[in-house]
């Protein structure tokens, strides 16, 4: 038996509540909080994980924090009994019954009569080689049953899968006698799937709490408790793939570099060292070298591994996953569950093993394009002909899409380049920067411009590789300026790689320093460099960088930049879509409201970008329909949208800011304020990190606007202030692009500050420009103004405002920014002390809420209701459900009474502060509930329910 290293006493019987230590808890994970809650209803839970994830974390945190207290049928006056395993305990007959019993000490035993003391005196001096007698289970059963029966206690098994034999019968057999409340019992198996020792141990079918890994928000809070950057989360989650211990050693070894190493987070030694120990861990020797060859290639796959001679790959397949190591596809894909395994894997053999498999991997791989790269991975020295082939795979690559297979292909034909064709060996790694920089690749950016400099190129190859690794780095850029200096010194004289320098220029002074202006002179350089140079291509980039510029800015240019732009006629793919004028023509159409419109280019830019785009591309076009699908109330597929976006991320290691802002945006609209906030406050931290003060405003906004909904006024005002004090360098800025002042207006109105919410509002004012209040951004500030005026006690004008201001959201097709407007109504009319009018205006805005599925906002319109109670009825009446009534919303009820009154849909809606489109819907979810055609016979339904 090896004690639990986790734990200073680790099997003697525990108090189920030490006192804290120093003071203070560890936090409860989500995984230990769900599975204390299912041991306080249950009596028994089984916790399941792979190598490394944490179960024995987990367990120590549910037995630590189970709540003080007594009450019928709780765990929380008991005693925790613990047993730990490891893997050679198997073979020890009683050994864990023997563990067990020697910390209960003569006390605890002296409830046992003659012959059980003798059964266990037996179990705890037996020799270690003693093989089990079959006369000794059936005693053994029932004096730790005995045992087990004259106290309160709660049975903590470490590791079901390595119990013997012999005791995992007398403690199942006990658990099966004793159930619960009489004997509770938490059970941690290492598997990965469904625990089936722990399930055979607990009996029948038990419930079961995974361990999941850790997402790229818990990643980032781990990385910030070590004091790193939270924006490594997305590296970090494709390296360690949040298996809990590789990102705790990850991030205590990345704690150790020196500040000056910490540009980005490679993957360390140590954490491949790790990932090592758990494949020697859970698989064999056999099991390990299917899996080397399975890591050396891009593209593993069972039949694969079949023609590379691995005849039992199926079963080793089958080891790993069950180990957690990697998954299997449908279609017999594999696919390693992190990075730091596969490089683990690859790494078990030593450089001949690698070298021959590689080869064994050419024959079998089937791909002209794969084929090449294992040769190539396979040479030592300079091969001219292996270079030329490797040199057209890349290319194939490119025209394929896979563009980080060809920066890959390109650097190795370089390096496999004979000296003496120098030229070949340049063009070869300016390649590779280009392909790496569309791939979002910094490293093989970083190799190939740092080959480049070594081998003295020519002036512009350099300045091409240095901007590589500049767009390589996505919004990570605040730490470039000694590089686009660099870039500058060489491209003097060269009109055109200037006008590329002064690209670079402008977009950092924007996303890096907020400064648009800068940005703007930098963009109209750039566009004039461009033209001198005679490159059509960098001077529409240039174009539509100054044309967004000029709309940050609200300047009137704009839409004549971004038409001159489109003018040239430059395909969206060809500097990256996301950079495109036509890309920025979808982006206006949001900003205006435009949403259908919008809808429509930006779909269209994504099948071009699924064929033809980088992870930059998908990822900045998936946002941006996050963002129009939320305006337009299509919330689940909002979610989706934002979902995918921070997936390729975070498997991409873009930059996580950006991503992490279009989710809490989605989040605080369809899925919950907690996560809103909580992936608020990511984003605003890792773009604080990166220098990206465009995106720590836009996190601080929602972080400040959830604050706001969820009545944490103090909190909001802070959030948002500093959002107004980073954007008070561009005081007519566009409304349009960045809506954070409504929220603002609001947030300073509900804390007293109203002077401070009338001056806000009348700087925003200006700069709605032509289109005023007929604009959403216009309308959100009429709402905000009608909060203002309530505060002030001028309730019936803010009334008035509020409800013009519904009427104008529903014109623009902005559903829930009418339903807030309708709480907003809600709150102002019960200040009045109308009621009734109250409670129309905060139905009308749960019938939005319901139908849009914006969950967060249900829940907070629920409670209104709640408060609110339903209306009384008149003297004398008890009124009883109609027909189907039980069945109705309050909403389709209210209507149907509305209808049976006379009103006509028009009225109806009018009445309900809803379209008259709504109140077609409703009406018609009323007719089928109530099995009615017509109105008629909804009225006599409703009459004949009325004593």
């Amino acid at each position: 038996m090896t004690p639990d290293t986790d734990s200073g006493n680790p099997t003697a019987i525990h108090p189920a509540h030490p006192a804290p230590v120093a003071g203070a808890r560890r936090a409860v994970s989500g995984a230990a909080a769900h599975a204390a809650g299912v041991l306080e209803r249950a009596g028994r839970v089984a916790l399941a994980g792979p190598w490394g994830a944490g179960k024995t974390t987990v367990l120590e945190d549910v037995l630590r924090t189970l709540p003080s207290g007594s009450g019928s049928g709780s765990v929380r006056t008991r005693t925790v009994l613990r047993v730990t395993t490891v893997e050679g305990d198997r073979d020890h007959v009683f050994g864990a019954l023997a563990q067990m019993l020697s910390h209960c000490g003569p006390a605890r035993l002296a409830v046992l009569s003659g012959r059980q003391s003798e059964v266990v005196d037996r179990i705890l001096h037996r020799g270690a080689d003693e093989p089990l007698a079959a006369s000794e289970q059936l005693p053994a059963r029932l004096a730790v049953t005995a045992l087990l029966a004259s106290g309160r206690w709660i049975l903590a098994v470490d590791g079901a899968q390595w119990l013997d034999p012999a005791s995992a019968d007398v403690l199942g057999y006990a658990l099966r006698t004793l159930a619960p409340p009489g004997l509770t019992a938490i059970v941690t198996e290492r598997v990965h799937g469904r625990a089936q020792s722990a399930a055979r141990l607990l009996g029948g079918h038990p419930a079961q709490v995974d361990v999941d890994p850790l997402d790229a928000e818990e990643t980032a809070t781990l990385l910030d408790a070590h004091g790193l950057p939270t924006r490594w989360a997305g590296p970090l989650q494709s390296h360690c793939g949040g298996h809990p211990l590789l990102t705790s050693v990850s991030c205590t070894a990345l704690a150790r570099l020196p500040a000056s190493q910490r540009h980005r987070p490679a993957m360390t030694e140590q954490t491949v060292d790790a990932a090592g120990a758990w494949l020697h861990a859970t698989l064999g020797e056999p099991a390990r070298h299917t899996l080397m060859l399975a890591a050396l290639t891009s593209r593993p796959s069972l039949p694969l591994l079949l023609r590379a001679g691995r005849s039992d790959a199926e079963e080793h397949l089958a080891q790993a996953q069950a180990a957690g190591v990697l998954s299997v596809d449908p279609a017999s894909a594999v696919h390693f569950t992190a990075a730091a395994l596969a490089r683990a894997a690859a790494r078990s053999g030593a450089r001949p093993l690698r070298a021959a498999a590689h080869l064994t991997l050419a024959r079998a791989v089937g791909d002209p394009v794969h084929e090449v790269r294992h040769r190539a991975l396979a040479a030592d020295l300079p091969d001219q002909g292996l270079a030329e082939d490797t040199e057209t795979a890349a290319a194939t690559a490119r025209e394929a899409g896979e563009r980080a297979l060809a920066a890959e292909l390109f650097l190795l034909a370089a390096e496999i380049t004979p000296p003496a064709r120098s030229a070949t060996r340049i063009r070869r790694l300016s390649c590779a920067a280009q392909e790496a920089a569309c791939a979002g690749s910094v490293d093989i950016a970083r190799q190939a411009a740092d080959a480049l400099a070594a081998s003295r190129a020519e002036p512009t190859d350099q300045v091409a590789a240095l901007l590589a690794v500049v767009d390589a780095h996505g919004q990570a850029i605040s730490d470039l300026e000694p590089l686009l200096a660099r870039c500058r010194e060489l491209a003097t004289g060269h009109p055109e790689l200037l006008a590329a320098v002064e690209l670079r220029a402008a977009i950092a002074a924007n996303v890096a320093h907020s400064a648009p202006e800068r940005a703007l002179r930098a963009a109209g350089r750039a566009a004039e460099l461009a033209a001198a140079g005679g490159h059509r291509p960098l001077q529409a980039a240039a174009l539509t960088m100054r044309a967004r510029m000029e709309r940050v800015l609200g300047t009137a240019d704009a839409p004549g930049t971004l038409a001159e732009a489109l003018a040239l006629g430059i395909p969206a793919q060809h500097s990256g879509i996301r950079n495109s004028a036509q890309y920025l023509a979808a982006r206006h159409a949001v900003f205006d409201d435009r949403l259908a419109e919008a809808r429509d280019r930006l779909l269209e830019l994504l099948a071009l970008a699924e064929h033809e785009g980088d992870s930059e591309d998908l990822v900045d076009i998936w946002r941006s329909l996050a963002e129009v699908d939320t305006r337009l109330g299509a919330c689940a597929p909002a979610l989706a949208w934002a979902d995918q976006a921070v997936r390729l991320s975070t498997g991409a290691g873009l930059s996580m800011g950006p991503a992490w802002y279009t989710a809490a945006l989605t989040q605080s609209a369809a899925g919950s304020f907690a996560a809103a906030l909580r992936t608020a406050s990511c984003g605003a931290r890792a773009s604080q990190e990166e220098g990206d003060g465009l995106y720590v405003s836009r996190n601080l906004w929602v972080m400040g606007a959830v604050q706001l909904h969820t009545g944490d006024v103090a909190d909001a005002v802070v959030s948002l202030t500093a959002v107004a004090e980073a954007e008070r360098h561009v005081p007519l800025a566009d409304p349009g692009m960045f809506r954070w002042q409504p929220d603002a207006v609001e947030a300073f109105t509900c804390a007293g500050r109203i002077d401070l919410a009338r001056a806000l509002l009348e700087r925003a004012r200006p700069a709605l420009g032509r289109a005023g209040a007929d604009s959403g951004p216009g309308a959100a500030l009429d709402r905000a103004h009608g909060i203002l005026l309530a505060r002030g006690g001028a309730v019936e004008e803010a009334s008035v405002l509020l409800h013009r201001t519904a009427v104008a959201f529903e014109g623009l097709g902005l559903p829930l920014e009418q339903a807030r407007t309708l709480l907003a109504l809600g709150r102002v009319e019960r200040a009045r002390r109308r009621q009734a009018a109250a409670r129309a205006a905060w139905e009308a805005a749960r019938a939005v809420f319901d139908d849009t599925g914006a969950r967060p906002w249900q829940e907070l319109t629920r409670e209104l209701l709640d408060r609110a109670g339903g209306p009384a009825p008149a003297t004398g009446q008890t009124p009883g459900p109609a027909p189907g009534a039980s069945r109705l919303t309050e909403s389709e009820s209210r209507l149907a009474d509305l209808i049976c009154q006379g009103a006509t849909n028009q009225q109806a809606a009018q009445h309900m502060f809803i379209s008259v489109k709504t109140v077609e819907g409703m009406l018609s979810r009323v007719y089928r509930k109530l099995g009615v055609r017509s109105r008629t016979q909804l009225g006599a339904a409703r009459a004949a329910a009325t004593p």
